[in-house]
This record gives C-alpha cells, sequence and structure tokens, in this order.
C-alpha cells in the first residue's frame, strides 16, 4: 500500500510538472521544439509564430524554414552543427514581414544522447528578440547620432576625426577639418523660443547636409556649433565647399508666424597633415579660426595654416582663461593701485584698483590678453568677485586710516548678476569697510546696453553709501542723452580725448562740455590719460576736477607688507578660495 500510494504520488507530480511546464511553454514567448535522430521536427510547443503546423509533417527544421519567403539564416552553419551532432547557438533568423517590419529570432538547442551515447535528437528553444534587438539598434543610434538634427554626434565625430588624423600620418593622405558657428542665432531662439530654434537648427543641418560629398562628415557639436570633416582634400578644395555653405546658409530664409529670420555661418578651417595635432588640439585650433572668422566681421570662411601666429596668441588667450580658477587658488592674481589726484586740493586720497596676472613660470601677463578673453568665455565674473572680496577684506591693511576712495572696475556680467548685488552687501557688512570709501567703475557702452540692470545695481549700492564712476565717458555716440538716466557720482573723460586735447583745438571744447554738463547735473569728472604737465595745466584751465594717468603716478604694487602711517609692515591675509565667490 505505501508503494503503491508513493508511485500514484509521483504519477501524480509528474502529470502536474508536465501540465505546468505544457502551460508556461504556450503562454511564454519562448517556444520549444525537439527533433528525432533524423533531424525530423518530433515536438513543438505551439508554432515558429510564422509556420502552420501541417508545414511541419515529416520535414526537417531546414526544409520547413528554409524556404520561408523573407528569412534569413546562417543555413551552412545551421547544417554543420547539425549533421556533426554538435550545440547550436544564437544562431539568428530574420524574418522581413509583408508591412516592411523586421522580426528577429534566436535559436539555441542542444543534441541528445542515450546511455550508450547513441545520438537521439535535438531539444532546442526560439526566442523571439525583436524588441531587444530595437533596442539595442535604438541605444546604438543615440549613441552615434543627434537625435535633433540626425547628424552624427560629438563623440562619433571625434572617432572620426581619429580617423582622418590616423590616415594622415601613416597614408598621407591630407584632409581638412572645418569648424562651423551659425550667426545670430541666439537671436531666434531669445525671439521665437527654443523650439523654433530647434526647428531651424534641424532645417539648417538638413541644408548643409545636402552641400557636401557623400564622403565627408557633418556632426553637431553642442548648440548651434557643428564639425565638418572634408577628408581627401586640399586646403583650397575645402575653402571652396565652405565658402559654398556659407553662402547657401545666407540665401536662406526662415519663416515663423509671418516673421522672417536670416542666420549666418562663420567657419574657421584647419588642415590634417602628417604632423597633425591631436583630436582636442585640432578641434581647438578649428574653434579660434571660427571666432577669428567672426572677428573679421561674421559670415565668412577663415583659412588657418601651422604659422597662423594671431591664432597661437588666441590660443595662449583660451590657455590664460582656462587657468583662471588656478591662477585664483594659487594666487597668481595681484592687484595695483594707481593714484587720482585732486587738481585742486592736495589733500584728497583716491585710487584705481587694477588688476595683474603672473602664469605659472612667473611671468606677467597683460590684462588686454585675458581679460577680453575672460569676457567671451564667461569668466570675468569670477574675476570682479576675486577682486572685490580681496580689496573689501584687506581695506584696512591697505589703508588704516580710511580716508582713501577705492575705484573698483567692474564687468558687465557683474552689473546684471542680481547674485553679485548681494555678494557686495554681504561683503560690505563683514569687512566693516565704509561703503563711502567704495567706487565701482562701469563702462558708458556696457551700462548702456543694459540700462535697466545698471539701474537697479547702481540704486542698490548708492543707497548704502556707495559711489560709481561711469568709465571712457566721450567713447560712445549717445553719451548725454543717457546720462541723465544714470545717478552716477563721477564721469571719467576717454583717455583719447585727453591724451590728445592740445592736438585738436575741437577736443578741448568736447572736454569743456563735458565738463560743465557733468557740473550741472552735480557729478565730479575725472581725466584719464594724464601723460605730461601741459596737459595737466590744461586740464586745470578747464576746472576739471580729477585727474589720472602716468604723469601723476604710476601703478604700484597693493600687497602683502605695505608700509602704513606707522611704518610697520603689515601681513596682508590671501583671499585664494574661488568656490566662495
Amino acid at each position: 500500500m505505501i508503494v503503491y500510494r508513493c508511485r500514484t504520488y509521483q504519477a501524480r507530480l509528474l502529470r502536474e510538472n508536465e501540465e505546468r511546464y505544457r502551460d508556461l511553454a504556450h503562454l511564454g514567448s519562448d517556444l520549444f521544439w525537439e527533433l528525432d535522430k533524423d533531424l525530423r521536427i518530433s515536438y513543438l510547443s505551439g508554432n515558429f509564430h510564422y509556420l502552420q503546423d501541417e508545414d511541419l509533417t515529416d520535414k526537417t527544421l531546414r526544409q520547413a524554414l528554409a524556404p520561408i519567403p523573407n528569412l534569413e539564416a546562417d543555413w551552412e552553419r545551421f547544417d554543420e552543427h547539425l549533421h556533426q551532432h554538435q550545440p547550436l547557438e544564437n544562431l539568428t533568423l530574420r524574418l522581413h514581414t509583408s508591412n516592411k517590419a523586421l522580426r528577429i529570432f534566436k535559436l539555441n538547442a542542444r543534441p541528445l544522447f542515450d546511455k550508450h551515447n547513441e545520438f537521439q535528437g535535438y531539444r532546442g528553444v526560439q526566442r523571439e528578440i525583436t524588441e531587444e534587438y530595437n533596442l539595442t539598434q535604438t541605444i546604438a543610434y543615440q549613441a552615434t547620432y543627434d537625435p535633433l538634427t540626425g547628424l552624427i554626434n560629438r563623440n562619433e565625430f571625434d572617432t572620426r576625426l581619429r580617423q582622418a588624423i590616423k590616415r594622415a600620418r601613416e597614408q598621407r593622405i591630407q584632409s581638412v577639418l572645418g569648424y562651423l558657428d551659425l550667426d545670430q542665432f541666439k537671436v531666434v531662439n531669445d525671439t521665437a523660443g527654443h523650439l523654433v530654434g530647434d526647428q531651424l537648427l534641424a532645417e539648417l543641418a538638413r541644408l548643409l547636409q545636402q552641400n557636401i560629398r557623400s564622403s565627408d562628415s557633418l556632426g553637431r557639436l553642442g548648440g548651434d556649433e557643428f564639425g565638418l570633416l572634408l577628408e581627401g582634400c586640399s586646403l583650397e578644395q575645402g575653402k571652396i565647399i565652405s565658402q559654398a555653405l556659407v553662402d547657401k546658409i545666407k540665401d536662406y530664409q526662415f519663416t515663423w508666424q509671418g516673421r522672417q529670420f536670416q542666420v549666418g555661418v562663420s567657419i574657421g578651417l584647419v588642415p590634417i597633415l602628417g604632423d597633425a595635432y591631436n583630436v582636442v588640439e585640432l578641434l581647438s585650433r578649428a574653434d579660434l579660426a571660427c571666432y577669428k572668422a567672426k572677428d573679421l566681421g561674421r559670415g565668412r570662411v577663415y583659412l588657418a595654416d601651422y604659422d597662423d601666429t594671431e591664432l597661437d596668441r588666441r590660443h595662449l588667450e583660451l590657455v590664460q582663461i582656462a587657468n583662471i580658477p588656478q591662477a585664483i587658488e594659487e594666487n597668481r592674481f595681484h592687484l595695483m593701485a594707481q593714484p587720482i589726484i585732486s587738481l585742486f586740493d592736495e589733500e584728497y586720497h583716491h585710487v584705481e584698483i587694477l588688476l595683474r596676472l603672473t602664469d605659472e613660470q612667473g611671468k606677467v601677463v597683460h590684462p588686454n590678453l585675458f581679460i577680453p578673453m575672460a569676457e567671451r568665455y564667461d569668466m570675468v565674473g569670477l574675476i570682479d568677485r576675486w577682486v572685490v572680496k580681496t580689496v573689501l577684506t584687506n581695506y584696512y591693511h591697505y589703508y588704516p586710516q580710511a580716508t582713501t576712495m577705492v575705484a573698483i572696475n567692474l564687468s558687465g556680467s557683474s552689473l546684471s548678476d542680481e547674485q553679485f548685488t548681494a555678494f557686495v552687501i554681504e561683503l560690505l557688512q563683514q569687512s566693516s569697510m565704509p561703503a563711502e570709501m567704495l567706487c565701482f567703475e562701469i563702462t558708458e557702452t556696457t551700462t548702456i546696453s543694459q540700462l535697466d540692470q545698471a539701474l537697479k545695481f547702481i540704486t542698490t549700492l548708492k543707497n548704502l553709501g556707495v559711489s560709481f564712476a561711469l568709465d571712457d565717458f566721450g567713447s560712445g555716440v549717445s553719451s548725454f542723452g543717457y546720462l541723465r538716466s544714470l545717478p552716477v557720482d563721477y564721469l571719467k573723460i576717454d583717455g583719447d580725448l585727453i591724451r590728445n586735447i592740445d592736438k585738436e583745438p575741437y577736443i578741448q571744447t568736447i572736454v569743456d562740455m563735458v565738463n560743465q554738463v557733468a557740473t550741472m547735473m552735480g557729478m565730479k569728472t575725472i581725466a584719464e590719460f594724464v601723460e605730461d604737465d601741459m596737459i595737466l595745466a590744461r586740464l586745470r584751465k578747464l576746472n576739471i576736477n580729477y585727474g589720472q594717468g602716468y604723469g601723476i603716478g604710476e601703478p604700484q604694487p597693493l600687497c602683502a607688507g605695505r608700509k602704513n602711517e606707522g611704518g610697520e609692515m603689515r601681513k596682508i591675509p590671501e583671499v585664494s578660495k574661488f568656490q566662495d565667490f
């Protein structure tokens, strides 16, 4: 009875397992099949999606599958494995359906042997992997192509450029690299929105792609910047192709809601020769060439060779810009102070703070070299914060009597940065520097270009006692028209007028007129570029209030160890943690 019950129990378990296996096989996406010793189908859990059961009668798997239209497989590999009784691993079947869709299947099987090692057939499984295949293809596409424009992306472009450099070195195949930057594209984004800007980018990408050779590579490097790789191309031919692209973009009209937008493109070209740079340096040089094209008037091609000294100078500027955070951390920025004297009061103390930078070798880098590039690459705000923090934190070490007015130049980016306003207010509260001893100098052109932000900044800090000077006054064409809107305390008359005041009679008239208008509006005037006593005497006759220039005093280091009135040397703390700015 016990034996009978055990056998009954085991039989029931076997039936349940078979039913469970059969249900899972029918419900699952995998299909199970078996072949007999003659390699004919002996079992199938359903059908092969594209075959009816009756199609399988007395057929081998190859006979059943191979005649199916639009079904592709490696049948030679299939036959070889089965006839040699070897496992079948990941045989791919590709079926092109009537609606032009592609379905992908994988076949896997292992041979069956009895206890005497006699071949009995195969047991295998088919699995559809269409979704996985499509996902893999999508991921591969996204890794290679830009989804907005359909062009290759930065990674793929770098790969192709690297291969072109290798061919140039090993096979002496000359190629040309182009860097394209759209002109006036920001106008579209700002006026019509980014969605419209994206549509414009996609259309321009198609236009560019249609006007290059099939062997060329056009990629989107980011934003409105593109890379163009012209393989097996001379510089002269590359310039012709690039100029054609400039002309096509120039003639293109983009219309949105009845409005027409016209953009342009500037292109920088560099050769890829046997001694070519690596990818990063080559792209950087092409980028610099593109900026040179923009500086020359936009909408043009600039061809740079390896002896282009102008490009080398710009490269040096970029290196200095890239090192600004490091320079701050390493205390390689230094402050200078140039006196501003009263032409009628010897007791007056006023200085303008100037900035100097030394490179890693200790050589001085002129501000004309790094300041313009810092403005272009949005690094100048970091410099402004360092200067303001250093001066306000150490003011009493520089000037213990607190009777010296300190003027600090500000960039346009700081002027429009609301966080910078809060930054200055907090520093004034922490440093205890008298706000009346602080003066910010802002340029006329920068102030006029962002008048609302400038007024807000000036008004907020003037309420705390801070003074303002309008620098380079007289260099603009609308100076007096905007002057009544700006509550500044000082007008710094443009240095080009002052240095030539004795050379042209009309210049003296302009300077006199500026001084009279300033006096009527309650402002003081400061003459820049006072280079000799003759100019100084002329300014006194015109009743100019203050003077500044090498004829009065050269900039002197404002650094640790400056003597105070008592003759002792004070150690001035360094301010270097740029993260706090």
